[in-house]
């Protein structure tokens, strides 16, 4: 069963991850040092969380977030959180009080990829126009395209 779940399962999510991507997918990146292949939903929303902060390999998971306005940060949080950003505030300030941060913000896609492909053991999201050889896509999701979604290819 380990041998399935360590090495074949994440053959063939690669396989379905290499295909074509769509528009109203929403990938999840990592630096192309992290070893895993594929993490489940579950584990990434936990590295949002700041609930596991390092990963089998004993270093630092870095997660980034877009700023919470953004209709992709929006999307994956309504997908991983079933929250919107603003709604997890309170969230945000128990934990500050128990010592543990946000992750980071960055302003931008772009500045999220090259955060993510800069910075050892970093996670974030892009949508697929996005996504280079510099990074190594770990999940995806079909999200609901809000409105002006399609637009967001536009700011390259």
């Amino acid at each position: 069963m380990m041998l399935i779940r360590r090495y074949i399962l994440p053959i063939l999510l690669g396989l379905g991850l290499s295909g074509a991507v769509m528009a109203d997918e929403l990938l999840i990146i990592v630096a192309r040092n992290v070893s895993e292949n594929y993490l489940p939903k579950k584990k990434i929303a936990n590295i949002f969380l700041r609930e596991q902060l390092i990963n089998h390999q004993g270093e630092r998971w870095i997660p980034v977030n877009l700023e919470p306005d953004n209709p992709v940060r929006i999307a994956f949080s309504e997908y991983f959180f079933d929250k919107r950003p603003e709604e997890m505030d309170n969230f945000w300030n128990i934990k500050y009080f128990q010592g543990i941060r946000p992750p980071y913000v960055v302003k931008s896609q772009q500045s999220m990829l090259r955060f993510v492909a800069s910075t050892p053991n970093a996670i974030g999201y892009v949508l697929p126009c996005y996504v280079d050889e510099h990074v190594k896509v770990v999940f995806k999701v079909k999200i609901k395209k809000p409105k002006g979604f399609s637009d967001l290819c536009n700011d390259k």
